[in-house]
């Protein structure tokens, strides 16, 4: 019995000993500057962020940008000087201006980096914006970690926009403000208590929504283009059965982009899908139109987007999946904060 323990314990120590941490080895290598361009003729949206990339070993918060100059050039015409808050967030006084031709230049500690001219594409409108029933499907995980196939109807809603020569290409993202009413019980004595009137904020939060001339087809139009889907049942989105929904208003933000700034967004958009599969392609990196003009072996990341901008709103009501829709275009441009509610009056924006 005790050689028996004995030999136990020797194979135990053998196993043991033979145990070894792989600790990769990894190149510490310097940070890469970072561009976040979004330049469009709405001032609230005209801005540009640089930071610097870490390295893998690094626990240090992210660099700051500090000292460096963002000139937004207008090709033979003015430059506009960015104002930088000191964290290297830079604003411009001016907005771009549609059919222009446009760099940017940054220069940063001992470097100088530039774009290529990129022409500010004209203003984007919709043609059409209309729904359809939609059967949606995806994968829910259940109790015991098997993925079953869900379904379930929503609205989608699809808009067509022209294709010009000046512009072809165009990126959407959205909001949906779910309107809500509650009415608390009454106490039997004197008049009822005013109603409750709130509202939620759905954001868009997929892959980049980007659409332009499909291959091969000579149509004008994008045409059925899918910008968001809402479920019939509003209750779904609340947190009470109490309240009641009343309606949605659907902020739809167009841009009017660049052949460049399609295809910098397509390829990112298949390297976030390839994330995860069981056979992941290797991903390459998806470079930008910024270089380093006095050295042009530095990599810059990011994508000088100049956009033309324009805001669709409307309201809906998607009724129960019969076809009874209600829609509207909303020419008001209220400010709308993410959530609330007021109590005994309509906020300003309520739409009904």
């Amino acid at each position: 019995m005790l050689k028996r323990l004995f030999y136990l314990a020797l194979v135990a120590v053998l196993f043991v000993s033979c145990e070894e941490y792989y600790n990769p080895k990894l190149d510490i290598v310097p940070g890469l500057l970072v561009v976040e361009s979004h330049l469009t003729n709405d001032p609230n949206q005209n801005s540009v962020r640089l930071s610097m990339t870490n390295d893998f070993y690094n626990i240090n918060p992210e660099e700051k940008i500090a000292g460096a100059k963002v000139e937004l050039i207008e090709i033979g015409g003015s430059t506009l000087n960015g104002i930088d808050d000191g964290s290297g967030y830079f604003t411009f006084p001016r907005t771009p201006v549609p059919g222009k031709t446009y760099m940017l230049r940054i220069n940063y500690k001992e470097d100088t980096f530039e774009s290529d001219a990129v022409i500010m594409p004209p203003l984007p409108f919709i043609d059409t914006l209309y729904t359809k029933n939609y059967i949606d499907k995806y994968y829910l995980t259940d109790a015991y970690g098997t993925p079953t196939l869900t379904e379930r109807a929503v609205r989608q809603i699809c808009i067509d926009a022209p294709i010009t020569p000046q512009l072809e290409y165009y990126r959407f993202s959205w909001r949906a403000v779910l309107e809500w009413v509650y009415n608390p019980p009454t106490s039997g004595f004197g008049p009822p208590p005013p109603s409750w009137y709130g509202w939620i904020s759905l954001y868009d939060a997929g892959s980049f929504n980007i659409a332009g001339p499909k291959e091969f087809s000579v149509s004008q139009e994008v045409k059925n283009h899918p910008i968001l889907s809402l479920g019939y049942d509003g209750h779904a989105y609340l947190d009470s059965i109490t309240q009641i929904p009343s309606g949605w208003i659907v902020l739809v933000n167009q841009y009017g982009i660049s052949k460049g700034s399609y295809d910098f967004h397509d390829k990112l958009n298949k390297q976030f899908e390839a994330e995860g599969s069981l056979f992941d392609p290797v991903l390459t990196q998806v470079y930008g139109n910024i270089h380093c003009i006095n050295d042009p072996s530095k990599i810059v990341l990011g994508y000088f987007d100049l956009n033309s901008y324009r805001q669709y709103r409307y309201y809906m009501r998607l009724g129960s999946g019969d076809g009874n829709v209600f829609q509207r275009r909303i020419n008001r441009y209220f400010d709308i904060p993410d959530s609330g509610y007021l109590i005994g009056e309509y906020p300003e924006f309520w739409e009904q």
